[in-house]
């Protein structure tokens, strides 16, 4: 078990992590590509779960292309697809009953490919519900949506859609798989702005550089377009526009995100996988633990994930219960080069 933590008084043995701006703790790199799609299909239970990847998938007998469609735009980044089946014309009870089966599936992104009236409720679940999830159970996700404010590190907002070369329009909502597929895929020592979407030719509705300003300070992710009609990535942002002392501008970007999400999913899963029950609550077994974080970190340092690193930005000391330990860890996510200014001097 794993989650945040405001005071010792867990009940169940795992590790709790608290995430300040520039202290979240983690123990070893993890493998990332897995997208959760949320979608309505044409054909099989509503319920079911299926898997997709490049050359291999277990739909039902009689699925469609435009039922497989979005997990092929999630597979242009992502290396994996679950596709749950939604039924057909889904509603809140169904969308919850489908964040009751999900809690225990495996993914780094979950996308929810709708807009419009009628899904905002549905839209306002489950971001809520990736909020409990990452805060409380501690499994570092994220969410893709497109026109939800969620003002959140772990919403993705969508606000533009595409035009592919084969002239199909996506709307916002379809664009999201995209958006979900990279955001998966992308290690979390690389940013996706800049990224280029594959097959896209323009964008729909194009925006002005006042317009993109606005949408980017608003938390929205937009693409622009050049004139040989490479579409791409304008900023890999994420929904949180609230800046505070806990969670500072570094949080709104998707790359420090992944390094925090991907330090709080791997300790999680090394800590129970490795140490749970297995170390004495000594000098030496905390010294065991701390060794093993250091050398985590240090792997991160040379993944280029985080910087100014040292052993002694760890400390671990006994809790107030018996079997409980406190570690503190001081880290600097590294962040993309995304903006340059340069003065041109002529004489």
């Amino acid at each position: 078990m794993a989650g945040i933590w405001n005071n010792q008084n867990k009940i169940l043995p795992g590790a709790y992590i608290n995430f300040l701006t520039n202290a979240p703790l983690s123990i070893t790199p993890g493998d990332r590509g897995i997208v959760l799609l949320l979608q309505e299909l044409s054909v099989g239970t509503a319920g079911d779960l299926y898997t997709v990847t490049v050359g291999d998938n277990t739909y039902p007998e009689g699925v469609t292309a435009e039922d497989t469609f979005l997990a092929g735009e999630a597979l242009k980044g992502a290396q994996t697809v679950k596709v749950y089946n939604l039924g057909k014309d889904h509603d809140a009870d169904t969308v919850e009953a489908a964040l009751t089966a999900i809690k225990t599936v495996e993914f780094d992104v979950l996308v929810y490919p709708y807009d419009g009236t009628g899904y905002e409720t549905n839209k306002a679940l489950i971001a809520n519900w990736i909020k409990v999830m990452t805060d409380t159970e501690g499994k570092g996700i994220q969410g893709v949506f497109a026109n939800y404010k969620g003002d959140y590190e772990g919403v993705i907002n969508v606000t533009q859609g595409v035009k592919l070369s084969d002239g199909k329009v996506l709307t916002p909502a379809k664009t999201t798989a995209w958006v979900a597929g990279i955001t998966a895929g992308a290690n979390i020592n690389k940013s996706n702005t800049g990224k280029k979407y594959q097959s896209a030719i323009d964008i729909v509705p194009r925006k002005t550089k006042a317009e993109m300003e606005a949408a980017i300070t608003a938390g929205e992710f937009i693409f622009k377009v050049d004139s040989a009609q490479n579409v791409t990535a304008v900023y890999d942002i994420n929904s949180l526009t609230t800046i505070s002392d806990t969670k500072g501008k570094p949080f709104t970007k998707n790359r420090v995100i992944r390094t925090l999400y991907g330090i709080n999913n791997d300790i999680t899963e090394i800590f129970e996988s490795n140490f749970v029950g297995q170390l004495s609550n000594n000098e030496e077994g905390r010294s065991q633990l701390r060794a093993t974080i250091v050398e985590y970190f240090n792997e991160l340092q040379r993944m280029g994930a985080i910087k100014d690193f040292t052993a002694e930005d760890v400390t671990i000391s006994q809790g107030i219960d018996s079997d409980a330990v406190v570690i503190d860890c001081y880290i600097k996510p590294v962040d993309s080069i995304e903006k340059m200014y340069i003065t041109v001097k002529l004489s």
